[in-house]
Order: C-alpha cells, then sequence, then structure tokens
C-alpha cells in the first residue's frame, strides 16, 4: 500500500460522523419549511371549500324563493360538512343574504357573504382560528 492510499483511509476516518452532524443540522430547517407549507395548503383549502360554499348557497338561494335564508344557510353548511374545518356560526355577522338590483342590464342578484374559522391543522405558526370570508352574487330566476 502506498503512501497516498494511507492518507486518504486515515482522512476518511476521520470525517465519518461528518454527514450525520450535516444531516442534523439541516433536518430541523427542512420540517420547519415542510410544516409550513403543509399550514398553508391546509388554509389555501379551507379558502377554496369557503368560496365554493358560497356559491352553492348562493345558487341555492338563487333559485328558491320560499324560506331562502335557511335553506341557503343549510347549503353552506351542508357544503362545509365533512373534513374541510371550517365552521360558520349561525348569526348576522358570519352569514349575510341581500339583493341587489343592477338597473343598466335590469337584473337582480342574490349576494351571499359568508365568514368561516378555520383551526389551524399543526398550529406551529398560526395558534387562533383564522377568519376568512367568501362572496358569491347569483342572478336571480
Amino acid at each position: 500500500m502506498n503512501m497516498l492510499n494511507i492518507v486518504k483511509m486515515r482522512r476518511l476516518r476521520d470525517e465519518k460522523g461528518q454527514s450525520i452532524i450535516e444531516f442534523g443540522l439541516i433536518v430541523p430547517i427542512l420540517l420547519f419549511f415542510l410544516l409550513a407549507v403543509v399550514e398553508f395548503g391546509w388554509i389555501l383549502n379551507a379558502k377554496i371549500t369557503l368560496t365554493s360554499a358560497a356559491r352553492e348557497g348562493a345558487r341555492v338561494a338563487a333559485v328558491t324563493t320560499a324560506n331562502r335564508d335557511q335553506r341557503a344557510y343549510d347549503a353552506v353548511v351542508e357544503s362545509l360538512s365533512g373534513v374541510s374545518g371550517v365552521n360558520v356560526p349561525d348569526d348576522a355577522d358570519h352569514f349575510q343574504i341581500y339583493e341587489v338590483e343592477d338597473t343598466v342590464n335590469d337584473i337582480r342578484n342574490v349576494v351571499i357573504e359568508v365568514v368561516g374559522e378555520v383551526t389551524p391543522i399543526i398550529g406551529l405558526y398560526v395558534d387562533d382560528p383564522v377568519l376568512m370570508s367568501s362572496r358569491a352574487v347569483m342572478r336571480l330566476e
């Protein structure tokens, strides 16, 4: 065995634990970013689900006349049921429905505004429930 090989082998033995130390330093940073992406994705999914629920409530309100407010609210709550994580309390601050008349085009629209609360899935970045709102407009038939 020549001297060059002996020096290489000693160097490899001396650096044996270096990769473990580097891995231990990098993993917490990677996990921090991974959890941030998961949390952001959960909240973004809740916003998309709330928008879809508001649209569904507006659709129901546009085609019904009897007991329209309650049916629209029920449609919103039914759309949010399941694993969406969004909660819409039944009060005037979180659910509003009203009509708007477009005098230029001579049409009437129904507008639904929904404010929902989503509880963060991880809770590392945001502790309290996040309030988000959505608005949907449909033409009355």
